[in-house]
């Protein structure tokens, strides 16, 4: 029985136990009508019950308050539990405890007799949640890293004083505390002999560094971080937060109930549990009283499976609010993969993440990758002896320009840069290293396709094969990659900067990749049952979807690396074309780097921007979370947009003026929009088309530069085809509205739409 069915069999149960309460059919709330007209209504919070984890729920009560809080009575599966009750405005809160995995039934009965039952599907705290089968092997961390010893595999440390407990590598949370110094030229990061949060014993005398702050809420103290480590769906996170040394160790008076949750960039297809990347030393955020949580699960460099991502952060969220009090919304921040993940969440899983700040960010990974695919095949062909011999004669400085044009980038840095990414494509070992493989096991038990065929493959789709699936009859995760009918360097053929002759040769040279990540002569393409999935599931992240979601895009300048300007463009492209408008969308842009997380880039920090996007996020989120007037939650974000939310510019490091004329941001060098290999191959910026629609080959296309002997050739490389952009691509389609669950099948199936806890 599938568990967005909602534990049918145990609702029959649940209504025979009482005539007087009733289970919503969708799981998502109990009512009970009493005789006086009074409603008792009862559903949990920030996860829908049928979402649940850990073993505890918070409760939300509305109504039956006639004798108090504390005359509710509440049973779990028939067993009184005593639940301590607090008046949150016109609701009741309280958590229930002891949940066996599976489906529970919780009664609540009011003071006045009138009683809800409500269906609770509890999952365990190491997952899944809706990400499906989870890998195996799965090698958990170890207090300290452990080298493999034939016996034992080799292990990350966990930072942790204690081993796990189990299997799913849960472990007792530990907490330290940390205190910030009053020095300025300090590190912005955790770990560091310079850092500028140094560890703290609470019992200890007062550090004559220890620097004070005044949170949102008004009150000055000592600025103390306390850290919890622990595990959740077996990661390891993060957790920091304000603390009042005048105040018991448990109780966080100093935490407004907000959540910054700092998501990690670069990829990685681990099969070991890791200390998170991401550190959770961002001071603006702290210092006014937000609560800070980073995970290994959330940090692509250590997971590349985006489901997996989103249960994390739902799993974790769920795990503060039912220990500490009720998040009230949470603010998601990251650069790159980091960008990556909050996208992919706000599409995926609507409300999961309140609000997105993204930093050198893309709309997606899936369709990012195909940058990257293309930009893997072109760096080879850039250094074959074919393209040596085209360019003989010519200057480094002029092939480089050649690169540049064919690639559509302002240099050639950027393929050089993107086509290290190779591994990601790899399905087994790639180094001599005993565990240089991308899931960091031992050699002996990876994929090899003559020495172990039938080995752990380590590529990005079998990363996350729970949601793509399998070629029938393999253990081979479905791919992506697509480039059947692209003609790369079309646009400069067109404009004249390359030659007819050199765009037919990288027509012919470029090929493709097999299903084991080596190049072949062959275009690739792409599985249709993944570019369905791909697309249905809002994977390929969904401008709709997302409208109900504020975004602000801290955009840098790195069109010479990989984060290239247009990337942010191309999210605004998917919002326009589904809503007609931005009115969820933000640009604020500078010519600084763009790699990093601004909130600890010291030279974005001095900008202000990274505390001006939070500060801004938080009055949005606000306004919405206020806004108790009529309409969905697309009209909230729009009509409480605040005014600083506007796009604007600044120019060079004159942090004073905000430049409102995009044109003149356009213009400055740092912000200048360069375009794709794609774009220049003539597919559109949104980079939305993954595997295009074919038609023939038309002579008329290419402005009469190409010879008779030229056509022929082209022909040739496209028997079926070249690429017609001006249709949408193959399978593409709008998401179905996101909240996919990939529990019993590789796709997954929707489980009904999430109901916002604020």
């Amino acid at each position: 029985m599938h568990k967005i069915q909602y534990g049918m069999a145990l609702l029959a149960a649940a209504l025979a136990l009482s005539a007087c309460g009733s289970v919503d059919p969708a799981g998502s709330e109990a009512v009970s009508q009493t005789a006086g007209g009074a409603k008792l209504a009862v559903t949990t919070s920030p996860n829908r019950p049928d979402l649940v984890s850990g073993g505890d729920a918070r409760l939300i009560v509305s109504g039956g308050f006639s004798g108090g809080v504390d005359s509710f009575q509440v049973s779990v599966n028939g067993v009184a539990q005593d639940v301590a009750f607090t008046l949150e405005g016109e609701q009741a809160q309280g958590v229930v405890s002891g949940l066996i995995d599976g489906e529970n039934i919780v009664r609540v009965t009011s003071p006045s007799g009138s009683a809800a039952d409500l269906v609770i599907t509890n999952h365990p705290k190491g997952g899944p949640l809706l990400s499906g089968p989870q890998l195996q092997p799965w090698v958990c961390a170890t207090p300290e890293a452990r080298e493999e010893n034939g016996l034992e595999p080799a292990t990350y440390a966990s930072g942790l004083s204690n081993p796990p407990l189990d299997a799913q590598c849960n472990v007792v949370p530990e907490v330290r505390y940390y205190y910030r110094t009053t020095a300025t030229d300090c590190e912005p990061r955790h770990g560091f002999e310079n850092s500028c949060f140094q560890p703290y014993t609470l019992a200890a005398p007062r550090p004559a560094d220890m620097s004070q702050t005044t949170t949102d809420q008004g009150k000055t103290l000592d600025y103390v971080v306390r850290v919890e480590r622990g595990a959740i769906n077996r990661g390891l996170y993060d957790i920091a937060v304000l603390h009042d040394p005048d105040a018991p160790e448990s109780e966080l008076v100093a935490w407004n109930r907000k959540l910054v949750w700092f998501f990690g960039g670069s990829t990685g297809h681990l099969r070991r549990q890791s200390q998170p990347v991401s550190t959770w030393a961002l001071d603006h955020p702290l210092s006014k009283g937000f609560m800070v949580a980073v995970a290994s699960l959330t940090d692509a460099s250590q997971n590349a499976n985006r489901v997996v991502s989103a249960e994390t952060v739902l799993m974790l969220k769920e795990y503060i609010s039912d220990t500490y009090g009720l998040v009230r919304y949470t603010i998601g921040h990251g650069c790159s993969a980091g960008s990556m993940q909050q996208n992919v969440i706000a599409s995926m899983y609507p409300g999961a993440l309140d609000g997105l700040v993204l930093a050198c960010s893309y709309p997606d990974s899936d369709g990012h990758s195909e940058e990257i695919f293309d930009a893997i095949l072109l760096r080879r062909y850039f250094h074959s002896e074919t393209f040596e011999a085209l360019n003989a004669g010519l200057g480094t400085e002029e092939i480089n320009r050649k690169r540049a044009i064919i690639a559509g980038h302002k240099d050639e840095g950027s393929v050089e840069n993107l086509g290290r990414f190779r591994f990601a494509y790899l399905a087994g070992v790639w180094g001599e290293d005993p565990m240089s493989n991308g899931c960091k096991l031992p050699n002996d038990l990876v994929y090899d396709p003559v020495a172990n065929p039938d080995g752990i493959r380590c590529a990005y789709p079998d990363h996350s094969v729970a949601l793509w699936g399998t070629y029938p009859g393999t253990n081979i995760g479905r791919i992506l990659k697509n480039n059947e009918g692209v003609q790369y360097g079309l646009g400069a053929l067109l404009d004249g900067t390359l030659s007819p002759e050199e765009f037919v040769v990288v027509n012919e040279q470029v090929g493709g990749v097999d299903l084991d990540g080596n190049f072949v002569a062959e275009r690739t393409i792409a599985d249709p049952g993944a570019l369905d999935i791909a697309y249905r599931t809002g994977m390929i992240s969904d401008g709709a979807a997302m409208a109900s979601t504020p975004i602000i895009d801290l955009r840098g300048d790195e069109n010479s690396s990989v984060h290239y300007n247009w990337s942010s463009f191309a999210l605004r492209d998917r919002l326009l074309a589904a809503n007609g408008n931005l009115d969820n969308h933000v640009m604020w842009r500078v010519g600084l780097p763009g790699g990093g997380a601004p909130w600890t880039n010291p030279l974005w920090l001095d900008s202000g921007l990274p505390q001006m996007s939070l500060d801004v996020m938080d009055a949005w989120l606000a306004g919405i979370e206020a806004d108790s007037g009529e309409g969905s939650q697309v009209q909230k974000v729009k009509r409480n947009r605040p005014d600083e939310a506007f796009d604007f510019c600044y120019l060079g490091t004159d942090y004073t003026r905000k430049v409102t004329d995009q044109a003149a941001c356009d213009a400055d060098p740092g912000l200048k929009i360069y375009s794709s290999i794609r774009q220049v191959a003539g597919g559109p910026r949104s980079s939305d088309i993954l595997r295009c629609q074919l038609r023939p080959v038309d002579r008329s296309d290419y402005a009469g530069k190409l010879n008779d002997g030229q056509f022929a050739r082209l022909e040739a490389v496209f028997p079926n085809g070249v690429c017609d952009w001006s249709k949408p691509g193959v399978g593409q389609v709008p998401s179905r509205g996101g909240w996919m669950d990939f529990s019993d099948q590789p796709g997954g199936i929707q489980a009904p739409e999430l109901m916002r806890s604020h």
